[in-house]
């Protein structure tokens, strides 16, 4: 027999939502493509901000905050900002590791607050902008805090053609693959959308979205720093819920990207940003009101008979679970500190130092052991689960999660406290010539591994 009703992903918390404006300093040091001819950022195309979600199953609970930042990444493995910028937030709100995750947009045309990069030109501004970020997210977790009301948050899914496949086998050299548009593979479309909506009077009071798309619309030409098109995405969908801020989370896009990307024109990144930004306003709209499921009423008779459905209140799950566990990840072979020393020596190319420079980074954290350990992040409000990874990952591993667990609605996100040590590919690509598998240092069994965490955090969340 037919189901008589369709239960919507929701969740009922306290919730909180702030944001602030982190937009960086002209001439900060900028350069994010190896491809540039530039160093110093000379202007900014839209806002960055960092945007706050604090969650509560009571006042006499210990919030959870979930920031989104406007960053590629918190800093490198070098330095570990990420791990610094955590330790700040942790203390000066009183947190614990689980209950804090920093998700970076990814955007490529971000400064990179880095202080391996203080030596470059406008990298004397990166110390000041860590310390302007680390005050950024302070401020905005502390008032979602202050401003959580009993609200639902509800999610639907849809459809987005911004992101396509972006492993495209080199056509002047069968032996390599490039990292960009490849159209004889199908991408993951999905985008996954939340409404917050107080309970108290109805009004919503922020919104979320969750895709999976490399923010690379601007290249390496581009002097601007910007959101990329999360920028423009944001001012459509706010533009329809007035003074309720809208959060995005990038999701697995180690494997997509726009087809037209790399660009300098900004327009290029306003144009994929409002291609998501419609497709969201699309989901937000088939939307019932929230607290309401779809329920079969009655059949009414007429030319042909009729099925009647409408809108019902019902009553909303408020379980509200936060977690985190450590995963190890299997590891490759790789070049030891002293080896990659020698390798910076001999060379005098700029690409290849700079490929020496991060694989010594990692060096550094492997230092001789079997894998490499991460953190998991598995959070539940409801019929809502969060997952966040360390890494970028491929579309495989949403896809995976939200077919294990397909009565919730799974928001997976990608690059939380990222420090840019790379990707987790399936096992058929590790042996290519393509740079998403022979950059990080993960081996096979690496997306086994890191979707079994997952679901066992998701499972533990669910108990």
């Amino acid at each position: 027999m037919a189901h008589l009703e369709v239960i919507p992903h929701e969740g009922s918390a306290l919730i909180g939502i702030a944001r602030v404006d982190i937009t960086p300093p002209v001439g900060i040091y900028g350069r994010m493509w190896g491809a540039s001819n530039h160093d110093r950022s000379e202007g900014a195309h839209k806002p960055l901000f960092v945007t706050a979600l604090s969650i509560q199953q009571s006042v006499h609970d210990k919030p959870a905050l979930l920031i989104a930042v406007d960053a590629a990444s918190l800093g490198d493995l070098d330095g570990q900002e990420a791990h610094w910028l955590r330790e700040r937030v942790c203390t000066a709100l009183g947190l614990t590791d689980s209950h804090l995750m920093l998700a970076c947009s990814h955007t490529h045309a971000s400064p990179w607050s880095a202080r391996s990069r203080a030596q470059m030109p406008g990298g004397d501004l990166v110390e000041q902008y860590l310390h302007d970020i680390s005050d950024a997210l302070c401020k905005a977790g502390k008032e979602a805090i202050a401003n959580a009301s009993q609200s639902i948050v509800t999610f639907g899914d849809g459809k987005c053609s911004l992101a396509s496949n972006r492993d495209l086998l080199d056509p002047h050299d069968p032996t390599r693959y490039l990292t960009g548009f490849n159209p004889d593979t199908p991408a993951d479309e999905t985008v996954l959308v939340g409404r917050i909506t107080r309970i108290s009077d109805s009004h919503v009071i922020g919104t979320i979205v969750n895709y999976a798309c490399h923010p690379t619309s601007l290249g390496w030409d581009n002097k601007l720093a910007s959101p990329d098109y999360v920028g423009a995405m944001r001012e459509i969908v706010e533009a329809q819920f007035p003074g309720a801020p809208c959060l995005f989370l990038q999701g697995a896009s180690g494997d997509l990207a726009p087809a037209y990307q790399y660009v300098a024109d900004t327009t290029i990144a306003d144009q994929h940003g409002a291609q998501l930004g419609y497709a969201a306003l699309g989901v937000l709209a088939s939307m019932n009101p929230a607290g309401e499921k779809f329920e079969f009423k009655r059949a009414v008779e007429s030319g042909a008979p009729l099925g009647y459905w409408e809108p019902a209140p019902y009553e909303v799950p408020t379980q509200v679970r936060i977690g985190a566990n450590q995963v190890g990840l299997p590891t490759k072979p790789w070049p030891t500190v002293g080896e990659l020393d020698q390798q910076w020596a001999q060379t005098e190319d700029s690409f290849a130092k700079e490929r020496i420079f991060r694989k010594k980074s990692i060096a550094k954290l492997m230092s001789g052991s079997a894998g490499i350990e991460l953190t998991i992040y598995g959070w539940r409000i409801g019929k809502v689960l969060l997952v966040g990874a360390q890494c970028e990952v491929y579309s495989m591993w949403q896809s995976e999660l939200r077919k294990a667990f397909p009565d919730y609605a799974v928001v997976a996100i990608t690059c939380v406290d990222y420090e840019a040590i790379g990707y987790v590919v399936p096992d058929q690509l590790q042996d290519l010539n393509l740079y998403t598998a022979w950059q990080p240092p993960f081996g096979k069994g690496v997306m086994q591994a890191l979707l079994a965490g997952s679901k066992e955090q998701i499972t533990k969340s669910l108990s």
